[in-house]
């Protein structure tokens, strides 16, 4: 019997663990090494002239309507940023080229549409603007 309390405290444990470490990770922003560009004809949409929110999302994602409404609310704030929302089951060669495995997902490109930093999950307000941050026109960086 004490086994199996030992057992089931140890599961809840890693199972407690796990999830806090996958909420951390929510929305958390990495700076991408300058891989790849995107046009205005891959995402369908016209890129800003300083930056971009490229989001992909589906229609069975439940954060990410309201991920789409933070998004514009930060791009808002700025003159010439943009947010483009991707339908990935729609535009899945994009997705796949772009290793989209969730949604979620959101792509910040800088005015020459190189993707310069991602968001795996809904972030918050700070962790968009920090992204957002992470855009630089010649070699100064946008301040917000």
């Amino acid at each position: 019997m004490l086994v199996k309390i030992l057992l089931i405290a140890a599961l809840l444990a890693l199972t407690s663990l796990a999830y806090w470490w996958w909420q951390r990770r929510q929305g958390t922003v990495r700076e991408v090494k300058r891989a790849g560009a995107l046009t205005s004809e891959q995402i369908g949409a016209q890129r800003g002239y300083y930056a971009t929110f490229v989001q992909f999302s589906t229609p069975m994602c439940s954060k990410c309507p309201g991920t789409a409404r933070l998004l514009k609310q930060v791009a808002g704030e700025q003159d010439h940023v943009a947010h483009v929302e991707v339908d990935a089951s729609v535009r899945l060669d994009l997705a796949r080229d772009l290793s989209v495995m969730r949604t979620p997902t959101t792509l910040v490109l800088d005015g020459d549409g190189t993707i310069v930093a991602r968001m795996d999950g809904a972030p918050t307000v700070d962790q968009a603007r920090a992204a957002l941050a992470t855009v630089r026109s010649e070699g100064t960086e946008y301040t917000i």
